[in-house]
């Protein structure tokens, strides 16, 4: 027991560095960012899981939507645009880059299905963004509307 303290200072170390902020990389070097929208994500299923949506139109004209969970731990969870709001719910539109460490950025360009998005179109979109649970555990911990749906 007179090492546990310790313990627990090192376990929370190797957690901190695991998930450190270099794991994110930017999509180029000279990008200014010209518009900028956010969505504030809502905790479901009693998760505690919150965070915000970002979406980003840069100079060369990339569409990015950057995902930033809170009060999650460092495991992987699935992220996905999804038509409809988040209370009709609805299929997947596009499949993000899964949150790992509680962040996840997508470049996009397209829906799944191959048809072209960019900034605009994803503004009027009848969407919704959730976040699952883990890859093998499809139940949704966080969700916001978007596009024509949010407030």
């Amino acid at each position: 027991m007179k090492n546990a303290p310790f313990l627990l200072i090192l376990f929370v170390m190797a957690l901190l560095s695991s998930c450190s902020g270099n794991d994110i990389e930017p999509t180029g070097v000279n990008e200014i960012i010209v518009d900028q929208i956010d969505y504030n994500l809502i905790a479901v299923n009693n998760s505690g899981i919150t965070g915000k949506a970002t979406f980003t139109r840069d100079s060369n004209d990339n569409t990015t939507i950057l995902i930033e969970l809170v009060n999650t731990n460092t495991d992987e969870h699935p992220a996905y645009v999804n038509f409809n709001s988040a209370v009709e719910g609805g299929p997947i539109a596009i499949t993000l880059e899964p949150c790992t460490c509680a962040v996840s950025t997508t470049v996009v360009t397209q829906l799944d299905d191959g048809t072209p998005i960019d900034f605009d179109k994803l503004l009027n979109l009848d969407g919704h963004v959730s976040i699952q649970n883990s890859p093998s555990n499809d139940e949704i911990i966080a969700v916001v509307d978007i596009g024509i749906n949010a407030d």
